[in-house]
């Protein structure tokens, strides 16, 4: 009920597109994105002073009909990101400010070529990368499956594990993270009923490989769910959250620190708050985070990328940029 009651106000509110959405456009494909700046005042942050620094903010657009609904980011090195959509697209470009050389040429497409009418074979929502191999893992809902894929997206691997089989089935694996020691983290975005945690796992090696994972939990703050969380260089976790306000209808973005070390089988999974998005920090729908930077205590380079539930007029393609020095740990 909850959730059919926060979809009836996204639809209603934020983005009627969800019910009709804008008249679809000619094929195209083109292989070209620009980037508009979007105005803040300088010394914006999240959750006041200390807190991620506001340093950049864009709207995205394509001429590409694939273009939209972007669900998740990783870092493919300190100039060029991978976003994918819960449509099945992928998205490779290099940001704002590459220096020239640095970056590679922007890429639009499909996932899963062929599968696109199928919708249980489309709604990707979560993604991690191993630097070292290239090897890129996303997290599917209705499926409640993770995929693997060798470097440039080719020979992907499933599994269905049995510990994500009961997940609500839009509310599946919406965070992924593959940890340095070949861990890997799952977060359930919803719970399996009102007011529960949401369920967790980590994974002891590759889950395509059928490792049986151990399971935690995670309870965000009230009126939150996890909606992607990015590895730091210090082995913590950033967390993304999202969630909805009523009255007027608005999204709500906050960000929690937690470490995979204080995971304990069966228990809650502890968290540090970092703080909430706030106006005038551009607010959207976001999905896709990673992190970048930090070599030698430099600060770290946060990116966070926008859904827009194929609503081009009442949600927008937004990419965020902050510079931030993480809090030392507990």
């Amino acid at each position: 009920m909850r959730r059919l009651l926060l979809l009836a106000l996204v639809a209603a509110g934020l983005s009627p597109g969800l019910l009709w959405r804008d008249d679809p456009p000619l094929p195209n494909a083109s292989q070209s994105m620009t980037f508009t700046a979007l105005p803040f005042p300088v010394g914006t942050r999240v959750g006041g002073p200390g807190g991620p620094l506001l340093n950049g903010a864009w709207q995205m657009r394509s001429a590409n009909t694939d273009f939209d609904s972007w669900s998740a980011l990783v870092p493919l090195d300190r100039y060029n990101l991978l976003s994918i959509s819960d449509r099945g697209h992928f998205l490779r470009f290099p940001v704002p400010g590459t220096p020239k050389g640095a970056g590679g040429p922007v890429a639009i497409g499909r996932v899963l070529p062929g599968s696109d009418q199928f919708k249980t074979m489309q709604d990707m929502e979560s993604a991690t990368r191993d630097p070292a191999s290239g090897r890129v893992w996303i997290g599917l809902e209705f499926r409640q499956s993770i995929m693997r894929f060798e470097p440039g997206l080719r020979d992907h691997r499933e599994i269905r594990p049995p510990e994500m089989r009961d997940w609500p089935a839009n509310g599946g694996p919406e965070s992924l993270a593959r940890l340095p020691d070949g861990r890997f983290l799952v977060l359930a975005e919803d719970p399996p009923r009102h007011g529960a945690p949401r369920p967790g796992l980590v994974f002891p090696g590759d889950p395509v490989t059928g490792v049986r994972p151990q399971q935690f939990l995670f309870s965000p703050p009230p009126g939150y769910s996890p909606s992607d969380m990015a590895l730091l260089p210090d082995g913590r976790v950033l967390i993304l959250l999202r969630g909805l306000r009523f009255f007027p209808p608005a999204f709500a973005i906050r960000l929690v620190l937690a470490d995979p070390a204080d995971i304990r089988p069966g228990r809650e999974w502890k968290w540090r708050d970092v703080g909430p998005l706030a106006a005038p920090i551009p607010i959207d729908n976001y999905e896709g985070l990673a992190v970048t930077g930090g070599e030698h205590g430099a600060p770290l380079t946060l990116w966070m990328v926008s859904d827009d539930n194929q609503s081009r007029w009442l949600q927008r393609s937004l990419l965020l940029r902050f510079e931030w020095v993480p809090p030392a740990p507990d």
